[in-house]
Parts: structure tokens; C-alpha cells; sequence
């Protein structure tokens, strides 16, 4: 029996969209979508989000999706949405999700920072079908652009902007792009962190999800534009537990849009360390707030 406001809504959620595929035969996560408006919803943020992410991830165990389509780990949401906290300092700002999928991480970072308006970008129609109706579920307001931002747009800039940034190739040629490469398909994860950083003002601040080797394979055009377009503030490897091979590991990204000399060694580099150790988690968040505060008196 379904206790807590989440597990209520985790259930619901779970049996109207099995109903909706023996009506209507259609994939699980378009299912999922439709019953995000027909399931009430109830409780806190955190219970109705956790509600639709453990959802989802039951549907995708039942019907597998590509690797870009899953969710982002709320440990490192909750990250992402601890060095965002850390930048706007409680001041109202603007946040634009690069490829923002179905808005979870968005609504992750939400669920930390009160204090940030919400807009995403998103090329997958069904994705952004669930991100629509997610918001509707949540009732969290948030701006869904459907369509390619490598591609010119007419979005709004923003004053922060983050991303889990899909990893592979970008098949159309990337024009007027610093980190395509010259000849061939480029990286989709680079041409979006630019597209991102385009989408931001000078001085503002982006913080994404990028593979680990990002610095060292195929590396000349984003170290070119790390020293001429944007300064790099932070490069924290995430922790190898929670990828299944080292080639799979992630790292955060955090970029200051303009690019100005390195002063007294103030680039964060280093290891996250195992989210399940909370003792060296806790240093470790000290550690992220002790550099923000000397690097805000500069």
C-alpha cells in the first residue's frame, strides 16, 4: 500500500500508463506523457519530481531507451544546483537547460534554487512533450524551446546555463562554431556547451555535464576556446562508482562566458568524491564554497 504522497503518485502514475498502452498501443514514454496530465498531483516539489523521475525510470527498464534519454542522477543535480546556488547568491536569475530533455534537471536545480526562472531547449519532439506536461504535473512554469540550438535562434539570452550534454557526433556541418573541427563531423557535446555559452551574458556563468576526456581527445578547438572565449573556473571529476566503465565517466564543467587571465591559480580542479561517503562529501562542498568565496572577492 502507497503511503507517502510520492509513493501515491508513483503508483498512479504507473497504472494509468499501463491502461493508456492497452488503449491506445503507443511507447511507454508517451504514455508516461498523457498520464502526467491526468494523474493529480500533490505534496511537496521534491515528492511529485521524485514521483515522476522513478516513474520514468521504471519505463525504461521496461521499454530501453537510448543513453541520452536518461535522467541525470540526483546527486549530481543536486550539484549542479549547489554551484548554480553558489553564483546567484539568492538574486533572482534566469536559467536556460541546454538540451533539456524532459526538464528533470532543470526541475532538480529548482527544487535547490527558488530563486531561478526556468527555460530549456529541446530538439526531440517527445522529450519536450514530457517536459511540457512535466511542468503542468509539478506546476513549475518553464519555458520549452523545441528546437536545435546549434541551429540560429531567437532565444531570449539567460544569466546561467547548464546541460547533461549528449556525447556523440553532430551530423550537419556546424558553421561559425569555435569548437567544430575542421574537417568532419564535430562533437554535439562541444557545438551545444558553445551554443550554451551563446546564450548567456559576458561574465555569467554555465555549468555543465561533459565526458571526462573532453580536455584530452580531439581537444585543439575547445582548448581554443577555453583561452580566447570563455575563462574555465571549474573542472571536478565526477565519481567512477556510478559509471559503469572509466570511457563512460563524467565530469562538471563550469565556464565564465568572456575570457580573462588565470589569477593566483583560482581554477577548481579536482575529484568528486564518492557520493555515498558523506563525511568526504561534506569536505568536500566546504571545499567548493571556501573557493567561491575567495574567487567572489576578486
Amino acid at each position: 500500500m502507497a503511503d507517502t504522497s510520492m509513493e501515491r503518485m508513483y503508483q498512479a502514475l504507473i497504472t494509468r500508463v499501463d491502461e493508456i498502452i492497452k488503449e491506445k498501443d503507443i511507447p511507454r514514454l508517451e504514455a508516461l506523457a498523457e498520464a502526467l496530465l491526468q494523474v493529480p498531483s500533490e505534496g511537496t516539489l521534491s515528492e511529485k519530481r521524485k514521483a515522476f523521475q522513478f516513474s520514468y525510470l521504471y519505463q525504461v527498464k521496461e521499454e530501453p531507451v537510448q543513453p541520452n534519454h536518461q535522467l541525470t542522477p540526483d546527486a549530481i543535480g543536486y550539484l549542479v544546483a549547489h554551484i548554480v546556488d553558489l553564483f546567484t547568491k539568492g538574486e533572482s536569475a534566469n536559467l536556460i537547460d541546454i538540451g533539456s530533455g524532459t526538464g528533470h534537471l532543470a526541475m532538480t536545480v529548482k527544487e535547490m534554487v527558488e530563486n531561478v526562472e526556468l527555460s530549456g531547449i529541446e530538439v526531440d519532439p517527445s522529450l519536450a512533450e514530457i517536459n511540457a506536461n512535466l511542468c503542468e504535473f509539478l506546476e513549475v512554469p518553464m519555458n520549452i524551446h523545441p528546437q536545435n540550438v546549434i541551429e540560429p535562434s531567437r532565444v531570449n539570452n539567460a544569466n546561467i546555463a547548464i546541460g547533461d550534454l549528449p556525447v556523440g557526433y553532430y551530423p550537419l556541418p556546424a558553421t561559425d562554431y569555435k569548437t567544430a573541427f575542421k574537417t568532419g563531423q564535430s562533437f554535439a557535446h562541444l557545438l551545444m556547451l558553445e551554443a550554451g555559452m551563446n546564450l548567456i551574458n559576458k561574465d555569467d556563468i554555465g555549468v555543465f555535464v561533459v565526458p571526462s576526456n573532453i580536455l584530452e581527445e580531439n581537444n585543439e578547438t575547445i582548448k581554443e576556446y577555453i583561452s580566447e572565449d570563455v575563462s574555465l573556473l571549474m573542472f571536478l571529476n565526477l565519481p567512477s562508482t556510478i559509471f559503469k566503465t572509466e570511457k563512460q565517466r563524467k565530469s562538471l564543467i563550469v565556464l565564465k562566458k568572456g575570457f580573462s587571465p588565470l589569477i593566483n591559480n583560482e581554477v577548481l580542479i579536482g575529484d568528486v568524491p564518492d557520493f555515498k561517503n558523506t563525511v568526504k562529501m561534506q569536505e568536500f562542498i566546504r571545499q567548493l564554497d571556501e573557493w567561491h568565496e575567495q574567487y567572489d572577492r576578486k
